[in-house]
Protein backbone atom coordinates (compact mmCIF):
# COMPACT_ATOMS: atom_id res chain seq x y z
CA UNK A 1 0.00 0.00 0.00
CA UNK A 2 3.08 2.10 1.15
CA UNK A 3 4.35 1.94 -2.39
CA UNK A 4 1.39 2.45 -4.23
CA UNK A 5 0.30 5.32 -2.50
CA UNK A 6 3.84 7.12 -2.77
CA UNK A 7 3.73 6.48 -6.58
CA UNK A 8 0.45 8.35 -7.08
CA UNK A 9 1.68 11.00 -4.70
CA UNK A 10 4.86 11.11 -7.27
CA UNK A 11 2.93 11.53 -9.97
CA UNK A 12 0.24 13.85 -8.67
CA UNK A 13 3.36 16.27 -8.00
CA UNK A 14 4.29 16.27 -11.91
CA UNK A 15 0.27 17.23 -12.37
CA UNK A 16 1.00 19.58 -15.11
CA UNK A 17 2.20 16.42 -16.76
CA UNK A 18 0.14 13.86 -18.69
CA UNK A 19 0.76 11.24 -15.79
CA UNK A 20 -1.02 13.45 -12.99
CA UNK A 21 -4.27 12.20 -11.61
CA UNK A 22 -7.43 14.99 -11.97
CA UNK A 23 -9.28 13.39 -9.11
CA UNK A 24 -8.99 13.37 -4.84
CA UNK A 25 -8.72 9.43 -4.45
CA UNK A 26 -8.76 7.33 -1.16
CA UNK A 27 -7.72 3.35 -1.38
CA UNK A 28 -9.12 0.95 0.64
CA UNK A 29 -7.18 -2.74 1.28
CA UNK A 30 -8.81 -5.20 -0.82
CA UNK A 31 -9.32 -8.69 0.50
CA UNK A 32 -9.86 -10.65 -2.43
CA UNK A 33 -5.98 -9.02 -3.18
CA UNK A 34 -4.84 -10.24 0.32
CA UNK A 35 -6.00 -13.36 0.92
CA UNK A 36 -5.37 -14.59 -3.04
CA UNK A 37 -1.58 -13.44 -1.90
CA UNK A 38 -1.56 -15.57 1.27
CA UNK A 39 -3.64 -18.11 0.82
CA UNK A 40 -4.12 -18.69 -2.70
CA UNK A 41 -7.08 -18.46 -4.98
CA UNK A 42 -8.33 -21.83 -3.61
CA UNK A 43 -11.37 -23.21 -1.50
CA UNK A 44 -9.94 -23.56 2.08
CA UNK A 45 -9.76 -22.21 4.95
CA UNK A 46 -6.39 -20.20 5.84
CA UNK A 47 -4.20 -21.47 8.77
CA UNK A 48 -4.08 -19.21 12.00
CA UNK A 49 -0.26 -17.96 10.50
CA UNK A 50 -2.41 -17.00 7.34
CA UNK A 51 -4.57 -15.12 9.00
CA UNK A 52 -2.08 -13.17 11.30
CA UNK A 53 -0.64 -12.34 8.38
CA UNK A 54 -3.02 -10.72 6.42
CA UNK A 55 -4.30 -9.50 9.45
CA UNK A 56 -0.44 -7.96 9.16
CA UNK A 57 -0.85 -6.71 5.70
CA UNK A 58 -4.43 -5.02 6.64
CA UNK A 59 -2.81 -3.23 9.95
CA UNK A 60 0.09 -2.33 7.52
CA UNK A 61 -2.03 -0.87 4.79
CA UNK A 62 -4.41 1.17 7.43
CA UNK A 63 -0.94 2.92 8.90
CA UNK A 64 0.29 3.58 5.25
CA UNK A 65 -3.54 5.74 4.71
CA UNK A 66 -5.86 2.50 3.29
CA UNK A 67 -9.28 3.73 4.64
CA UNK A 68 -10.70 0.50 5.58
CA UNK A 69 -11.26 -2.90 3.92
CA UNK A 70 -13.23 -3.58 1.14
CA UNK A 71 -14.53 -7.23 0.42
CA UNK A 72 -16.07 -8.87 -2.54
CA UNK A 73 -18.09 -11.77 -1.21
CA UNK A 74 -19.05 -12.85 -4.77
CA UNK A 75 -16.36 -12.69 -6.05
CA UNK A 76 -12.60 -14.91 -6.20
CA UNK A 77 -11.05 -15.78 -3.68
CA UNK A 78 -13.39 -14.03 -1.02
CA UNK A 79 -16.45 -16.15 -1.67
CA UNK A 80 -14.58 -18.78 -0.20
CA UNK A 81 -14.07 -16.92 2.93
CA UNK A 82 -16.61 -17.96 5.70
CA UNK A 83 -17.56 -14.94 8.22
CA UNK A 84 -15.56 -15.88 10.83
CA UNK A 85 -12.40 -15.72 9.09
CA UNK A 86 -13.61 -11.72 7.53
CA UNK A 87 -14.88 -11.41 11.53
CA UNK A 88 -11.04 -11.50 12.89
CA UNK A 89 -9.81 -9.40 9.62
CA UNK A 90 -12.65 -6.90 10.65
CA UNK A 91 -11.71 -6.55 14.29
CA UNK A 92 -8.09 -4.70 13.15
CA UNK A 93 -9.60 -2.31 10.88
CA UNK A 94 -12.40 -1.67 13.53
CA UNK A 95 -9.42 -1.20 16.14
CA UNK A 96 -7.72 1.20 13.82
CA UNK A 97 -10.89 3.41 12.80
CA UNK A 98 -11.34 1.90 9.52
CA UNK A 99 -14.61 1.03 7.76
CA UNK A 100 -15.71 -2.50 5.60
CA UNK A 101 -17.40 -1.93 3.05
CA UNK A 102 -19.16 -5.01 0.98
CA UNK A 103 -20.18 -6.14 -1.61
CA UNK A 104 -22.07 -9.07 -0.54
CA UNK A 105 -22.40 -12.56 -1.38
CA UNK A 106 -25.44 -12.44 -2.99
CA UNK A 107 -27.95 -9.71 -3.97
CA UNK A 108 -30.95 -12.27 -5.40
CA UNK A 109 -31.52 -15.39 -4.40
CA UNK A 110 -29.47 -15.41 -0.34
CA UNK A 111 -29.94 -11.96 -0.35
CA UNK A 112 -31.72 -11.76 3.16
CA UNK A 113 -28.95 -14.42 4.02
CA UNK A 114 -26.00 -12.60 2.81
CA UNK A 115 -27.23 -8.66 4.66
CA UNK A 116 -27.57 -11.16 7.78
CA UNK A 117 -23.99 -12.35 7.36
CA UNK A 118 -22.00 -8.64 7.24
CA UNK A 119 -24.62 -7.58 9.91
CA UNK A 120 -23.27 -10.59 11.94
CA UNK A 121 -19.60 -9.86 10.92
CA UNK A 122 -19.64 -6.00 12.05
CA UNK A 123 -21.45 -6.92 15.43
CA UNK A 124 -18.80 -9.34 16.24
CA UNK A 125 -16.36 -6.77 14.68
CA UNK A 126 -17.58 -3.80 16.16
CA UNK A 127 -16.50 -2.47 12.70
CA UNK A 128 -18.54 0.27 10.40
CA UNK A 129 -20.31 -1.50 7.56
CA UNK A 130 -20.98 -0.02 4.64
CA UNK A 131 -23.28 -2.36 2.53
CA UNK A 132 -22.25 -1.69 -1.14
CA UNK A 133 -24.76 -0.93 -4.08
CA UNK A 134 -28.07 -2.50 -1.85
CA UNK A 135 -30.51 -3.55 -4.63
CA UNK A 136 -32.47 -6.80 -5.02
CA UNK A 137 -31.84 -8.57 -7.98
CA UNK A 138 -34.27 -10.63 -9.69
CA UNK A 139 -37.59 -10.34 -10.31
CA UNK A 140 -38.54 -13.05 -8.03
CA UNK A 141 -36.24 -10.90 -5.11
CA UNK A 142 -38.18 -7.63 -5.51
CA UNK A 143 -40.03 -8.73 -2.72
CA UNK A 144 -37.24 -8.79 -0.39
CA UNK A 145 -36.80 -5.36 0.37
CA UNK A 146 -39.12 -4.67 3.06
CA UNK A 147 -36.94 -7.68 5.13
CA UNK A 148 -33.65 -6.37 3.85
CA UNK A 149 -34.28 -2.78 5.46
CA UNK A 150 -36.14 -4.23 8.33
CA UNK A 151 -32.79 -6.57 8.55
CA UNK A 152 -30.89 -3.36 8.45
CA UNK A 153 -32.94 -0.78 10.51
CA UNK A 154 -33.05 -3.00 13.47
CA UNK A 155 -29.37 -3.25 13.56
CA UNK A 156 -28.91 -0.21 13.32
CA UNK A 157 -31.12 0.11 16.77
CA UNK A 158 -28.99 -1.92 18.32
CA UNK A 159 -26.08 0.30 17.92
CA UNK A 160 -24.02 -1.57 14.99
CA UNK A 161 -23.20 1.63 12.29
CA UNK A 162 -24.01 0.76 9.27
CA UNK A 163 -24.41 2.85 6.20
CA UNK A 164 -25.26 1.76 2.36
CA UNK A 165 -25.03 3.20 -1.11
CA UNK A 166 -27.07 2.64 -4.20
CA UNK A 167 -26.80 3.96 -8.09
CA UNK A 168 -29.59 5.17 -10.03
CA UNK A 169 -30.10 2.34 -12.16
CA UNK A 170 -32.20 -0.87 -12.66
CA UNK A 171 -28.82 -2.96 -14.13
CA UNK A 172 -26.14 -4.44 -12.96
CA UNK A 173 -22.29 -4.39 -14.20
CA UNK A 174 -19.74 -7.25 -13.33
CA UNK A 175 -17.99 -9.92 -15.11
CA UNK A 176 -19.68 -12.31 -17.15
CA UNK A 177 -17.97 -15.24 -15.01
CA UNK A 178 -20.27 -14.15 -12.24
CA UNK A 179 -22.93 -16.30 -13.56
CA UNK A 180 -20.49 -19.41 -12.74
CA UNK A 181 -20.87 -21.48 -9.87
CA UNK A 182 -18.16 -20.43 -7.18
CA UNK A 183 -16.38 -24.19 -7.49
CA UNK A 184 -15.37 -23.32 -10.90
CA UNK A 185 -12.60 -20.87 -9.68
CA UNK A 186 -10.91 -23.21 -7.22
CA UNK A 187 -7.37 -22.39 -7.97
CA UNK A 188 -7.56 -19.50 -9.60
CA UNK A 189 -8.52 -18.04 -13.18
CA UNK A 190 -6.43 -21.01 -15.09
CA UNK A 191 -8.24 -23.64 -13.41
CA UNK A 192 -11.51 -22.25 -14.34
CA UNK A 193 -10.61 -22.06 -18.04
CA UNK A 194 -9.52 -25.86 -17.85
CA UNK A 195 -12.99 -26.49 -16.56
CA UNK A 196 -14.69 -24.85 -19.21
CA UNK A 197 -12.61 -26.95 -21.68
CA UNK A 198 -13.18 -29.73 -20.22
CA UNK A 199 -16.49 -31.15 -21.61
CA UNK A 200 -17.56 -33.88 -18.68
CA UNK A 201 -16.90 -30.93 -16.30
CA UNK A 202 -18.64 -28.00 -18.45
CA UNK A 203 -21.58 -30.11 -18.33
CA UNK A 204 -21.48 -30.00 -14.56
CA UNK A 205 -21.57 -26.08 -15.09
CA UNK A 206 -24.36 -26.73 -17.40
CA UNK A 207 -26.47 -28.58 -15.70
CA UNK A 208 -26.08 -25.69 -12.36
CA UNK A 209 -26.70 -22.90 -14.96
CA UNK A 210 -29.94 -24.70 -16.46
CA UNK A 211 -31.38 -24.81 -12.90
CA UNK A 212 -30.43 -21.41 -11.79
CA UNK A 213 -31.60 -19.41 -15.18
CA UNK A 214 -34.09 -19.46 -17.76
CA UNK A 215 -33.65 -18.79 -21.54
CA UNK A 216 -35.35 -16.02 -20.96
CA UNK A 217 -32.85 -14.68 -18.50
CA UNK A 218 -30.37 -14.17 -21.29
CA UNK A 219 -32.40 -12.19 -22.94
CA UNK A 220 -31.25 -9.41 -20.17
CA UNK A 221 -27.47 -10.09 -19.97
CA UNK A 222 -25.89 -7.86 -21.94
CA UNK A 223 -21.82 -8.19 -23.14
CA UNK A 224 -20.27 -4.77 -22.40
CA UNK A 225 -16.91 -4.95 -23.09
CA UNK A 226 -14.47 -8.06 -24.43
CA UNK A 227 -10.72 -7.37 -25.07
CA UNK A 228 -9.83 -9.37 -28.31
CA UNK A 229 -11.08 -7.99 -31.66
CA UNK A 230 -12.72 -12.14 -32.17
CA UNK A 231 -15.55 -10.93 -30.34
CA UNK A 232 -15.51 -7.53 -30.71
CA UNK A 233 -19.29 -7.79 -32.47
CA UNK A 234 -20.69 -9.49 -29.21
CA UNK A 235 -20.38 -5.30 -27.65
CA UNK A 236 -23.90 -4.39 -27.33
CA UNK A 237 -25.43 -7.38 -27.55
CA UNK A 238 -27.70 -9.87 -25.35
CA UNK A 239 -26.14 -13.29 -24.55
CA UNK A 240 -29.14 -14.29 -26.55
CA UNK A 241 -28.55 -12.10 -29.75
CA UNK A 242 -24.41 -13.33 -29.20
CA UNK A 243 -25.26 -16.83 -29.34
CA UNK A 244 -27.51 -16.28 -32.66
CA UNK A 245 -24.77 -14.03 -34.26
CA UNK A 246 -22.16 -16.86 -33.49
CA UNK A 247 -24.43 -19.72 -34.36
CA UNK A 248 -23.76 -21.40 -30.88
CA UNK A 249 -26.43 -22.10 -27.97
CA UNK A 250 -26.24 -19.50 -25.04
CA UNK A 251 -24.47 -21.53 -22.71
CA UNK A 252 -21.65 -23.10 -25.44
CA UNK A 253 -21.64 -19.08 -26.19
CA UNK A 254 -21.08 -17.57 -23.23
CA UNK A 255 -18.61 -20.87 -22.32
CA UNK A 256 -16.76 -19.98 -25.24
CA UNK A 257 -16.39 -16.38 -24.72
CA UNK A 258 -15.50 -16.81 -21.49
CA UNK A 259 -12.54 -19.09 -22.69
CA UNK A 260 -11.17 -16.81 -25.27
CA UNK A 261 -11.41 -13.66 -23.77
CA UNK A 262 -9.28 -15.17 -20.53
CA UNK A 263 -12.08 -14.67 -18.52
CA UNK A 264 -12.24 -10.64 -19.41
CA UNK A 265 -16.02 -10.05 -20.58
CA UNK A 266 -18.15 -7.44 -18.51
CA UNK A 267 -21.58 -7.51 -18.57
CA UNK A 268 -24.76 -5.66 -17.78
CA UNK A 269 -27.15 -7.24 -16.00
CA UNK A 270 -30.94 -5.78 -16.38
CA UNK A 271 -32.44 -7.55 -13.37
CA UNK A 272 -33.95 -4.80 -10.74
CA UNK A 273 -36.91 -3.04 -10.13
CA UNK A 274 -37.32 1.09 -10.56
CA UNK A 275 -39.56 1.41 -7.29
CA UNK A 276 -38.01 -0.65 -5.30
CA UNK A 277 -34.27 1.41 -6.48
CA UNK A 278 -36.40 4.63 -5.28
CA UNK A 279 -37.08 3.39 -1.87
CA UNK A 280 -33.69 2.61 -1.19
CA UNK A 281 -32.15 5.42 -2.76
CA UNK A 282 -34.79 8.16 -0.18
CA UNK A 283 -33.71 6.18 2.64
CA UNK A 284 -31.36 8.76 5.01
CA UNK A 285 -28.83 5.78 5.65
CA UNK A 286 -28.19 5.20 2.22
CA UNK A 287 -25.93 7.42 -0.16
CA UNK A 288 -25.26 7.76 -3.93
CA UNK A 289 -22.33 6.10 -5.48
CA UNK A 290 -21.75 5.49 -9.02
CA UNK A 291 -20.02 1.88 -8.62
CA UNK A 292 -18.24 2.79 -11.96
CA UNK A 293 -15.65 1.69 -13.63
CA UNK A 294 -14.28 0.88 -17.22
CA UNK A 295 -11.25 -1.40 -18.22
CA UNK A 296 -9.21 -1.03 -21.64
CA UNK A 297 -5.30 -1.77 -22.53
CA UNK A 298 -4.35 1.63 -22.41
CA UNK A 299 -6.14 2.60 -19.12
CA UNK A 300 -8.56 4.87 -20.84
CA UNK A 301 -11.87 5.75 -19.12
CA UNK A 302 -15.20 4.07 -21.16
CA UNK A 303 -13.78 0.83 -23.05
CA UNK A 304 -16.36 -0.92 -25.32
CA UNK A 305 -19.78 -0.16 -23.60
CA UNK A 306 -19.26 1.15 -19.82
CA UNK A 307 -22.16 0.94 -17.91
CA UNK A 308 -24.08 4.28 -18.48
CA UNK A 309 -23.72 5.16 -14.67
CA UNK A 310 -19.65 5.53 -15.20
CA UNK A 311 -20.90 9.04 -17.16
CA UNK A 312 -24.35 9.77 -16.04
CA UNK A 313 -24.75 8.23 -11.72
CA UNK A 314 -24.84 12.15 -10.40
CA UNK A 315 -26.56 14.25 -12.98
CA UNK A 316 -28.89 11.97 -13.20
CA UNK A 317 -29.98 12.09 -9.40
CA UNK A 318 -30.07 15.88 -10.01
CA UNK A 319 -32.12 15.98 -12.90
CA UNK A 320 -34.41 13.05 -12.95
CA UNK A 321 -34.33 11.81 -9.40
CA UNK A 322 -34.59 15.06 -7.94
CA UNK A 323 -35.50 18.01 -10.15
CA UNK A 324 -37.92 15.88 -12.64
CA UNK A 325 -39.30 13.16 -9.99
CA UNK A 326 -39.13 14.76 -7.00
CA UNK A 327 -37.85 12.11 -4.88
CA UNK A 328 -35.70 14.37 -2.46
CA UNK A 329 -34.98 17.81 -2.72
CA UNK A 330 -32.01 19.46 -3.46
CA UNK A 331 -30.08 19.79 -0.40
CA UNK A 332 -30.52 16.04 0.38
CA UNK A 333 -29.42 14.83 -3.31
CA UNK A 334 -26.30 17.12 -2.52
CA UNK A 335 -25.66 15.94 0.87
CA UNK A 336 -26.03 12.22 0.44
CA UNK A 337 -23.16 13.21 -2.84
CA UNK A 338 -20.59 14.97 -0.95
CA UNK A 339 -20.64 15.50 2.89
CA UNK A 340 -22.26 11.84 4.06
CA UNK A 341 -19.86 9.95 2.01
CA UNK A 342 -16.94 12.26 3.25
CA UNK A 343 -18.02 11.61 6.79
CA UNK A 344 -18.46 8.10 6.18
CA UNK A 345 -15.11 7.56 5.21
CA UNK A 346 -13.63 9.81 7.67
CA UNK A 347 -12.45 12.16 4.94
CA UNK A 348 -11.45 15.72 6.59
CA UNK A 349 -12.60 19.08 5.83
CA UNK A 350 -14.17 18.41 2.68
CA UNK A 351 -17.55 17.66 1.62
CA UNK A 352 -18.98 21.28 2.36
CA UNK A 353 -18.78 24.65 1.21
CA UNK A 354 -16.94 26.06 4.62
CA UNK A 355 -14.19 28.21 5.59
CA UNK A 356 -10.79 26.43 5.92
CA UNK A 357 -12.36 23.37 3.98
CA UNK A 358 -10.30 22.15 0.49
CA UNK A 359 -12.35 23.94 -3.01
CA UNK A 360 -13.65 20.97 -4.43
CA UNK A 361 -16.63 22.61 -5.95
CA UNK A 362 -19.33 21.44 -9.16
CA UNK A 363 -21.28 24.32 -10.59
CA UNK A 364 -24.26 23.31 -12.28
CA UNK A 365 -27.45 24.33 -13.41
CA UNK A 366 -30.19 22.74 -11.59
CA UNK A 367 -32.52 23.65 -14.32
CA UNK A 368 -30.58 21.88 -16.97
CA UNK A 369 -28.24 19.67 -15.45
CA UNK A 370 -28.94 15.97 -16.97
CA UNK A 371 -27.28 12.82 -17.88
CA UNK A 372 -26.78 11.94 -21.41
CA UNK A 373 -25.52 8.28 -21.33
CA UNK A 374 -27.85 5.25 -22.12
CA UNK A 375 -27.11 1.96 -22.54
CA UNK A 376 -26.90 1.60 -25.84
CA UNK A 377 -24.75 4.95 -26.38
CA UNK A 378 -23.41 5.14 -22.32
CA UNK A 379 -20.05 7.10 -23.70
CA UNK A 380 -21.57 10.67 -23.44
CA UNK A 381 -20.77 13.55 -21.14
CA UNK A 382 -23.84 15.15 -19.01
CA UNK A 383 -25.22 18.44 -19.63
CA UNK A 384 -25.43 21.68 -17.15
CA UNK A 385 -22.30 21.12 -15.25
CA UNK A 386 -20.41 24.51 -16.36
CA UNK A 387 -17.18 24.45 -13.89
CA UNK A 388 -15.76 21.17 -11.76
CA UNK A 389 -12.78 22.86 -9.30
CA UNK A 390 -10.40 20.45 -7.80
CA UNK A 391 -8.28 21.63 -5.00
CA UNK A 392 -8.97 25.20 -5.96
CA UNK A 393 -7.83 24.56 -9.61
CA UNK A 394 -10.21 24.54 -12.45
CA UNK A 395 -10.59 21.06 -13.90
CA UNK A 396 -13.71 21.28 -16.27
CA UNK A 397 -14.54 24.20 -17.85
CA UNK A 398 -17.94 23.96 -20.04
CA UNK A 399 -17.43 21.05 -20.58
CA UNK A 400 -14.08 20.30 -21.54
CA UNK A 401 -11.13 19.11 -19.42
CA UNK A 402 -8.93 22.37 -19.14
CA UNK A 403 -5.60 19.63 -18.59
CA UNK A 404 -5.59 20.77 -14.54
CA UNK A 405 -4.40 17.69 -12.60
CA UNK A 406 -4.67 19.23 -8.95
CA UNK A 407 -6.03 15.65 -7.43
CA UNK A 408 -4.62 14.17 -4.15
CA UNK A 409 -4.42 11.09 -2.60
CA UNK A 410 -6.49 11.11 0.61
CA UNK A 411 -5.20 9.32 3.72
CA UNK A 412 -7.17 7.85 6.54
Amino acid sequence: MKGYIERLESVRQAHDTVGGISLNYCQLAGHNTIRASVAGVVDRTPSPQEIKKMEKIIEDALNDGAVGMSVGFAYTPSCFAKKEEVSNLCKIVSKMGGIFTTHIRNEGRNLIESIEEVIAIAKVSGVRLQISHLKTSGKENWGKLNRAFELIESAVDEGIDIACDRYPYTAGNTGLQAVLPDWVFDGGKEKAIERLKNNKIREDIRSELLKRYTSNDWDSVMISQVVTDKNKEAEGKTVKKGAELFKKDMLNFIFDILIEENMEVDAIFFSMNEDNMKRILKKDYVMIGSDSGARSKDGALGAGLPHPRTFGTFPRVLGKYCRDEKLFDLPTAIYKMTSFPCQRIGIKDRGLIKEGYFADLVIFNPDTISDTATYESSKSYPVGIEYVIVNGRITVKNGGHTGAKAGRVLRR
